[in-house]
């Protein structure tokens, strides 16, 4: 899965931030300067450059670069215009590559000095067409430019990184040591618990091969059926269903994925389809999606994911926009995904959840403080309080079965009773292994009123 993730992450990247330094490149074409010497340049685009060299790695900023180049070149220059952009990004990217390497180097200096070399670089450009070395008189009045010019770019690239790091970018991001996981089986469902900023999102991202520190290497999905690369397909579902619907129709968004990966028209039709009947929305397929409630949009976004038939789907949230009927659709749609071998990650703040998993993580502090059967780690009523979580309500009423007396899952009353620090109503009456479940207190309280 690291092998898979970190590469998908670098394309997207070098995506976007090529298409900045596009957008920049024909907004500099735009901005008239006071000064009439050519040459002389704002050079926007060189700030989508740094910053790949500062975020990703030199391989990069060198796509990025190159870019930059060729497709500004073409769309908004000539050839002439383009051998003199080539000229002056090669040198320039040189000097930036060699500068950026030395520990400490600000972003500042490095963009000062690679628009000198970007101005150098024009010039011996121009020597060799004109057949004279003379251009370079040129060069002190721009490096003096380049220099004003270069610290502009520079400041705004320092200030995107750190707004990219803030935003809670790679570096910005804690890593979670998810290694306690250890393999998750196809068709496993485990579910993550934890108050906010315990570390249940950070740790699925890494799963997913979307963040750093990933601990449960390649192979997340442990036999997958179709070998490596199927326990890599990973698919999540952000908590905010807004961040991943893309088209303005429900069906044209869930064909985004399979139509970008070229499935063949009549296959992606029905992949559709069954993605829509699968999320219980087959009848919204032809809406504008700005008309959709909350948690329409959710299971728009569910179904635009299994769409791609991942391997491993984490779901995170997912039910937190839904009414009770919608959970329990959703809980069958789990059951549908598990019994077909995909194995699912769901992060909730729902109790109740959890009693379907078959192994529940507790995360506080930015780390996994417990992993076990659901049976063993809901009934720990003082760890949950700790993690400012309380029980499943099946495990709250049996506080108060085992209040009167009535042994609950063939646990004692004094088993029963609530854990010392816990919150009221809380209670430990569940046998390790399978979670409680109404039909234990049904019977915990016929057997009870039979023998009073």
């Amino acid at each position: 899965m690291r092998a898979a993730g970190p590469n998908i992450e670098r394309l997207a990247r070098v995506s976007l931030l090529s298409a900045v330094a596009l957008v920049l490149s024909y907004l500099e074409t735009m901005i008239p300067l006071p000064v009439a010497l050519p040459g002389v340049k704002l050079g926007l685009a060189n700030v989508a450059v740094a910053v790949a060299l500062f975020s990703l790695d030199t391989r990069s900023a060198a796509a990025v670069a190159a870019v930059k180049v060729f497709a500004s070149g073409l769309l908004f220059g000539s050839p002439m215009m383009l051998a003199y952009s080539f000229g002056g990004t090669a040198l320039a990217f040189m000097g930036m590559a060699a500068m950026s390497a030395v520990p400490g180097m600000g972003l500042v200096p490095v963009s000062m000095v690679a628009a000198i070399l970007h101005n150098a670089g024009q010039l011996a450009v121009a020597a060799l067409v004109l057949g004279t070395p003379s251009v370079f008189v040129n060069l002190p009045v721009l490096a003096v430019a380049a220099c004003v010019t270069g610290g502009i770019t520079g400041a705004v690239g320092e200030a995107a990184l750190a707004s990219l790091e803030g935003a809670g970018g790679e570096k910005g991001r804690p890593v979670v040591d998810c290694a306690p996981l250890g393999s998750i089986a196809p068709g496993e469902l485990v579910v993550f618990v934890g108050a906010n900023g315990s570390g249940k999102t950070s740790c699925a991202l890494q799963l997913a091969g979307l963040a750093a520190g990933g601990g449960v290497g390649d192979g997340a999905v442990a036999g997958a059926p179709d070998g490596p690369a199927a326990g890599r397909r990973v698919g999540v579902s952000f908590q905010d269903p807004d961040s991943q619907i893309v088209a303005p129709v429900v069906r044209d968004d869930v064909a985004f994925g399979p139509e970008n990966r070229g499935t063949p028209r009549e296959r992606m039709v029905q992949v559709v389809n069954e993605a829509l009947v699968e999320a219980g929305i087959l009848e919204l397929s032809g809406r504008d999606v700005d008309s959709l409630s909350g948690g329409q949009k959710q299971r728009v976004a569910v179904a635009g994911l299994l769409a791609l038939a991942p391997g491993l789907v984490v779901f995170d949230e997912a039910t937190a926009m839904l009414d009770p009927r919608a959970r329990e659709g959703f809980a069958r749609m789990v059951g549908r995904l598990r019994e077909g071998g995909v194995a699912v990650v769901q992060i909730t703040q729902i109790m109740d959840e959890a009693l379907a998993a078959d192994r529940v993580a507790v995360f506080a502090g930015g780390r996994i403080v417990r992993v076990g059967a659901p049976g063993e780690v809901l009934r720990d009523a003082a760890l949950l309080a700790e993690c400012g979580l309380e029980q499943p309500s099946v495990y709250r009423l049996a506080g108060a079965v085992a209040g009167v007396g009535a042994e609950v899952g063939g646990a004692g009353a004094a088993e029963a009773a609530p854990a010392a620090g816990a919150p009221a109503g809380a209670t430990e009456a569940a046998p390790a292994g399978a979670p409680l479940s109404i039909d234990d207190l049904e019977e915990a309280i016929c057997r009870w009123y039979a023998e009073a």
